[in-house]
Order: structure tokens, then sequence, then C-alpha cells
């Protein structure tokens, strides 16, 4: 596996890597010869593009709202939709499942997204953004809780 590929499966910072890569040679080595796919596969590990079993009873509110039961939603569609929600309790119950740094990347990348379309698009009515998405109130709000799950 490539260090991102360990990174992104195992939730574990770059810079936590390159310590072990530095001073825990061996267990470095032992992750780097590992299969992504095989090792993805026995901890039950899921990227963004993925397919996963999305069950609305872990969450405060149903925003899938074909159905009340179980159904297969895409990883990112999951995320990214409870963290538009802003509910504490469902964006711990993402960190939870599916790792703080896969939350993390979905909301860089919505609020990315965001403002180099220079607006946010509501009901016919334009919002233009100025700044950096990392100085936006909600974002950093958002890193905030993520941060401390």
């Amino acid at each position: 596996m490539t260090q991102q590929q360990i990174s992104k499966l195992l939730d574990v910072p770059d810079r936590t890597l390159r310590d072990w890569k530095k001073n825990r040679q061996r267990l470095y080595s032992l992750l780097e010869s590992l299969d992504y796919q095989e090792s993805k596969e026995k901890i039950n590990a899921v990227d963004l593009h993925d397919i996963a079993i999305f069950d609305p009873k872990n969450y405060s509110q149903n925003l899938f709202w074909q159905t009340n039961e179980s159904s297969e939603q895409k990883v990112y569609s999951i995320i990214s939709n409870y963290l538009s929600s802003m509910n504490e309790g469902d964006i711990k119950t993402l960190c939870t499942q599916f790792g703080k740094n896969m939350v993390k990347s979905v909301l860089k990348d919505k609020y990315k997204s965001m403002y180099k379309k220079g607006y946010i698009s509501t009901s016919g009515m334009d919002i233009p953004l100025t700044g950096k998405y990392e100085q936006n109130e909600m974002y950093r709000q958002l890193i905030g809780i993520i941060n401390d799950c």
C-alpha cells in the first residue's frame, strides 16, 4: 500500500505515518507490504465512491426520503447530506462509521467547490462567496465538531 492508502484505510494522519516510517520501520514496512483491496475487505472499510448500506435508524432524521428502510447509498452522498444538516450527533455518527479523515475530506471538497464557483445557489437566489473557505464560519464550526469526534 502507498502512504496515502494507509492513511485513508486506517484513518491515520500523514504526519503519524511519517513518524512511523522513521521510528517504527518494521510496522511501516508491514503496512506498506499489504494489498490495499485485501486489507480494505478484511477491516470492512469503504472509499468515498463505494456503495454502503445506509440505515436511517442510526441518524436523527432520514435525509434519504425514498425509503424508511435500509438502502444502498454512495458513501460520499451519506456524508455530504448529513454534513449539510449540521446535526452534531449525526456528524459524530459519520465519524464513527466512516472515519474523521473521510468526513473531513468530503467537507473540504464541498466547500472548495462552492468557493471555486463563487456563490451558493438557493431556490433562484445566488449568494456570493468571498474570502477563503477555511475562514467560513459554518466550515469552521463543522471542522470543530469533526475534530472533537
